[in-house]
């Protein structure tokens, strides 16, 4: 695959919410390899992968990202009514990308006899793998996990770190927010620490 750069920025970024303070005067800054967030839950993890994806306003600061971002949170963010097929062409086509790949995606993450069935008859952790080959289809330069690895048996797990290690070796600037799997820390080019809402880059 052809190598991309790119970067993201959060600068004295404050995020509110429901009238409370989530992310507080936040700088960040990421480039190409893998970045892990790590914090206690209801730390801000998932509020600061959401700020760089553009997903919450800022009530202060900027945010900068070159090229597009593909984030991946909680939920698997499949349609419903849609089959795992379906659901990533219509991706991969909003994108304006070929969706040639997307079958082969999909069995990769051993949903080939699920290709097409509604994503509403799969399991959890099928929905989270199907959820997850976007990685696969959508080869955008900024990749957001938030707790990608829910829901997921051994084997997702083992694949999903050879899918972050291998977007890391492509050049992808990676952001994986967990509050586990430390096994991830050697891939790391960053880590960010964060507690009620603020960063430490350790």
């Amino acid at each position: 695959m052809r190598k991309v750069e790119a970067s993201a920025s959060l600068r004295d970024a404050t995020v509110i919410l429901d009238d409370r303070p989530i992310l507080r005067d936040v700088t960040v800054e990421l480039g190409p390899g893998l970045t892990l967030i790590r914090g206690p839950n209801g730390a801000g993890k998932t509020t600061l992968l959401r700020a760089l994806a553009g997903l919450v306003p800022l009530a202060r600061g900027t945010r900068h990202v070159s090229g597009e971002a593909l984030y991946i949170g909680h939920r698997p963010m499949l349609l419903r009514g849609l089959t795992a097929r379906e659901n990533l062409t219509f991706y991969t086509r909003f994108r304006g990308l070929a969706d040639n790949g997307v079958a082969r995606a999909l069995e990769g993450w051993d949903l080939g006899s699920d290709l097409d069935r509604p994503v509403e008859h799969l399991s959890a952790g099928e929905r989270r793998r199907a959820s997850l080959a976007r990685i696969d289809t959508e080869c955008v330069p900024l990749l957001l996990l938030d707790e990608p690895f829910a829901d997921l048996d051994d084997k997702g797990v083992s694949r999903l770190r050879d899918a972050i290690a291998r977007a890391r070796l492509d050049g992808r600037t990676v952001v994986v927010a967990t509050h586990a799997h430390h096994e991830l820390d050697e891939l790391a080019a960053s880590r960010i620490a964060i507690d009620h809402g603020i960063t430490n880059l350790p």
